[in-house]
């Protein structure tokens, strides 16, 4: 890529990479606007394309993102890249997206990285953090086939070995004098906007196994409900921040009870718009 570019590579969404290369070099170069930007693409002199491209309301062709990929001087590994991040953003299929995010992942071969092996396992896979929280509960002294068992859906003895050694490796879980592994903390957080795409791979699990958890014949108390609402703007932001609350009030809940644990339960919120906003003037 051309000596005054960003790396391609530090980015997660090429719509934040597109905005921000151009924000850069007009920095350096007040001409290298968003028209300027177009006409290089070779489109009319308009923002308007641009703009929507970086909104996310208009999506990038193939024939386009090799457009982005000559303008922006790539190498061949930085446009590889480029090509499935494109991808990997405008799919919503979620397998397709887990599909994709491996390969970003792998073609990130930077050596500042996207995130960490370790880190990356984390979030892959749902039983992780299952496996996590069941800790609290069980008496566990490495015997994998029973602790799979208790797992909702279930696992392999295999899986919940490599489970409890990533866990290990990452410094979540400890081994008490007596030989049961127990976790370093009661919940985890990964913070609202940290490593995001992959949260969002994991969020996205989550749901899968809600439905799961949904059809399933069971005696365990299970709460589901679903709101449609009509409302203004204040009061949306309103109930985000009372749904930020609420999640900080469970946290807390489980964190300093002091009644032993005896079951595992995942909480999902969802809270997103089902209508468009009106086109503000």
């Amino acid at each position: 890529m051309a000596p005054h570019a960003l790396n391609v590579f530090d980015f997660v969404d090429f719509r934040m990479f597109l905005r921000d290369y151009q924000a850069q070099r007009q920095a350096v170069d007040a001409s290298f606007t968003r028209s300027r930007f177009c006409r290089e693409l070779g489109l009319p002199n308009t923002r308007s394309f641009f703009n929507d491209i970086v909104k996310g309301t208009r999506p990038l062709s193939k024939t386009y993102v090799e457009r982005f990929v000559i303008a922006l001087e790539m190498n061949e590994n930085e446009a590889q890249y480029f090509r499935v991040l494109v991808e990997f953003n405008q799919s919503e299929i979620p397998r397709e997206r887990e599909l994709l995010f491996d390969r970003l992942v792998s073609l990130n071969n930077t050596p500042k990285r996207l995130i960490s092996p370790e880190e990356y396992e984390f979030y892959r896979h749902w039983h992780h953090t299952t496996i996590f929280s069941l800790l609290d509960v069980l008496e566990f002294r490495d015997d994998y086939a029973a602790l799979a068992k208790r797992i909702f859906p279930p696992v392999s003895a295999a899986q919940a070995r490599a489970s409890i050694a990533l866990l290990k490796k990452l410094g979540l879980i400890h081994k008490r004098e007596d030989g049961v592994w127990k976790p370093t903390a009661k919940t985890l957080d990964s913070g609202p906007y940290v490593r995001n795409e992959l949260v969002q791979q994991y969020q996205l699990q989550c749901l899968e196994l809600s439905k799961h958890a949904m059809i399933r014949e069971t005696r365990v108390p299970r709460n589901f409900s679903t709101l449609t609402l009509s409302i203004s703007r204040e009061s949306g932001a309103l109930i985000e921040d009372k749904l930020q609350k609420f999640k900080s009030e469970v946290r807390a809940i489980a964190h300093r009870e002091t009644a032993p644990a005896d079951r595992v339960y995942q909480l999902n919120i969802q809270y997103f718009p089902q209508s468009l906003p009106e086109v503000e003037s």
